[in-house]
């Protein structure tokens, strides 16, 4: 029971609360401590799915950046000028000038920007400039009878999902109460988009199948 009190501490009694609030309304047999220990478990499975999703999704919208404003689209002023700047929520344009001014490679740019940066490449006001000649080409997975701005506006909202998933993981916040086998699908669809191979590939090396069925009881 000390080493219990002591390890409550560390963690802290609030962070402890949403674990002991969560077992106590499904009445599971379990200690608070398992589904705690269990949500570790499962966050750090999904490093892999997310991992390769950020990277093929990235270097997705980067062939389709080349096509349209060359190899170091990253320094192109015109392409720069048509992300939205100002007061908007998400300053697409100064993340891309400070990075872009820190590196000398486009592969250096491309590791260097957000997430938040290439979701929000899939925003409407993308549809004509960007994705009207080059979604089909980078996205060769994608259902190919779907209109090309109803997949983009499906990929934005994949990827508003997998960017809620990664940053509650990235802070080290519960995730036993999301629909994880639907983030995992997400995921895998995402992927797929891009590249079924890769996607199969995924499949057999991820974890957090194994770690759903070993959910506490």
């Amino acid at each position: 029971m000390r080493d219990q009190h002591l390890i409550y501490r560390s963690f802290s009694a609030a962070r402890m609360t949403t674990y002991e609030g969560a077992v106590a309304r499904a009445q599971l047999r379990a200690h608070p401590f398992e589904l705690y220990r269990w949500n570790m478990r499962v966050s750090g499975a999904f490093l892999l799915p997310l991992h390769t999703c950020e990277v093929v999704i990235r270097n997705a919208v980067s062939e389709a950046l080349a096509q349209q404003h060359g190899a170091l689209w990253p320094w192109q002023e015109g392409f720069r000028a048509s992300l939205p700047g100002g007061t908007a929520r998400y300053n697409a344009r100064e993340e891309l000038r400070r990075v872009a001014s820190n590196h000398t490679s486009t592969a250096a740019v491309i590791a260097s920007l957000r997430f938040a940066f290439w979701q929000h490449l899939f925003t409407q006001r993308f549809d004509r400039t960007l994705w009207s000649k080059t979604l089909r080409h980078v996205l060769p997975g994608a259902d190919p009878d779907m209109p090309g701005y109803l997949l983009r506006a499906q990929l934005h909202g994949y990827l508003e999902q997998v960017r809620q998933l990664r940053n509650r993981i990235a802070h080290h916040e519960p995730i036993f109460a999301r629909d994880l086998a639907l983030d995992l699908a997400t995921i895998g669809r995402i992927v797929q988009m891009r590249c079924p191979h890769t996607e199969r590939w995924m499949t057999r090396h991820e974890s957090v199948t194994s770690w759903l069925e070993q959910r506490p009881a």
